[in-house]
């Protein structure tokens, strides 16, 4: 990533050039890293270009799109999205440029209800390999801004609040609260991050934790902390509980391989294995299984790669969410043939039984890290089809249908209940 894009504001009582080496140095950790990397400065210099115009509609000039899917011809469009999906999608970044001396992109709020979009521009991210850049705490935005971590509510009115001036921060399993993280030295060598929780309504904080020596915080969970620790030359995942003790997961998963986490489910792959591909991000891994482990249960459900593919795509806890809100399914990409072109596919799995089958998502054929994202109820999968759309899938009914909007190439992809705010 150039200079350019990692410019941003120092947030207030911290070291920034510090802290970007540090995002720099745990983006670095394994090629994926430099391939999301490339994509995040592609999906800003190539997502929607253009203003929305009066009453929160597209301009009259079509935007520029980058395909989000190879070769889609001239399939049609499926009908709307139904009104009762009553979610609607926050979309960043929204235009051009990607990032420079005091600009950051805007973002888009889609109501799919209506298809009402709206240009919005108080969601100033601070650029940087953040990890991840956005996250929802009930009606809470929570991101990495110009102050250090910034929560705004989801329909992106009123003033940014500041949780804390560290840029850095992880979901907590309790609602309406989020973890910050402090890091002090290089992980790499030897040095220790502190986590304490703050409430993103009242600001209030709670204890600090130090972590052990070269771990760092992925997400707080039901039975605990979901830690990236380190192993060999590289690094795990691992759950501290509350008392402190480390617990490897079944399988004993690479931080690299991590598909998300939920505050009782953790989904990451086993019998990984880097690709390479012609396709812009460079590289990619591909996983024989995917595993879904409860951490609270003990249960753990493996789905192996969908037939004819090489493998699922892991996308790294916190770049999406493919778990359901209800931890009920799991949407992941499967790569497709030929290799070399970096093609994939959307699968939905069940999780109801140890092994589930993966179903096809219809019309989702992509290339690499297209985003997904579940309605608010779970019961539809949002993902950017073809024809320059938003799709939305309904698993128990196999209907697809599409947004009135255009999209797509968008770095960051959340869902939230519709309001009239949106």
């Amino acid at each position: 990533m150039g200079q350019d894009v990692l410019t941003s504001r120092r947030p207030a009582g911290t070291d920034a050039e510090a802290l970007f080496r540090e995002a720099r140095r745990r983006q670095r950790r394994r090629r994926l890293g430099m391939g999301l990397a490339a994509a995040l400065v592609l999906a800003g210099a190539t997502g929607v270009v253009g203003d929305v115009a009066a009453g929160g509609r597209p301009p009259v000039s079509q935007p520029h799109v980058r395909p989000p899917a190879p070769a889609p011809g001239q399939q049609a469009v499926p009908g709307p999205i139904p009104y009762d999906v009553g979610t609607t999608l926050l979309l960043w970044p929204a235009g051009a440029p990607a990032f420079g001396p005091g600009l950051w992109p805007p973002a888009y709020l889609d109501n799919l209800s209506t298809g009402h979009l709206s240009l919005r521009r108080k969601l100033a991210f601070a650029a940087g390999d953040y990890l991840p850049y956005l996250i929802r705490a009930g009606r809470w935005l929570v991101y990495p801004g110009r102050q250090g971590t910034m929560a705004i509510g989801d329909g992106l009115t009123g003033t940014p609040r500041v949780l804390g001036d560290t840029p850095l921060f992880a979901p907590a399993a309790a609602p309406g609260r989020v973890w910050l993280e402090l890091i002090h030295g290089d992980l790499g060598e030897g040095g220790q991050a502190s986590v304490w929780q703050v409430s993103v309504r009242t600001g209030h904080r709670g204890p600090v934790i130090t972590l052990p020596r070269g771990a760092s915080l992925v997400a707080g969970t039901d039975a605990g902390l979901l830690l990236q620790v380190p192993r060999g030359h590289d690094f795990g995942l691992a759950l501290r509980s509350r008392g402190g003790a480390l617990r490897a997961l079944p399988y004993s998963p690479w931080w690299r391989d991590g598909f998300d986490a939920s505050p009782r489910l953790v989904a990451y792959g086993s019998g990984c294995r880097d690709r390479d591909t012609q396709a812009n991000p460079t590289y990619y891994a591909t996983c024989q299984v995917l595993r879904v482990f409860n951490v609270v249960t003990g249960r753990l459900s493996s789905v192996q790669a969908p037939a004819g593919t090489a493998g699922w795509i892991p996308f790294r806890i916190g770049v999406t969410h493919p778990i359901a809100p209800q931890g009920q399914m799991i949407a992941a990409y499967a790569a497709t043939r030929p290799l070399g072109k970096g093609h994939d596919r959307l699968f939905v799995t069940r999780l109801a039984s140890a092994t589930g089958t993966p179903l096809p998502v219809p019309s989702s054929a992509a290339i690499l890290y297209a985003r997904t994202a579940w309605s608010a109820d779970g019961s539809w999968l949002i993902y950017q089809g073809p024809g320059q759309r938003m799709w939305a899938y309904q698993v128990s009914s196999g209907n697809a249908r599409a947004s009135s909007t255009r999209c797509c190439s968008y770095t960051v992809m959340a869902a939230f209940p519709s309001s009239h705010r949106a």
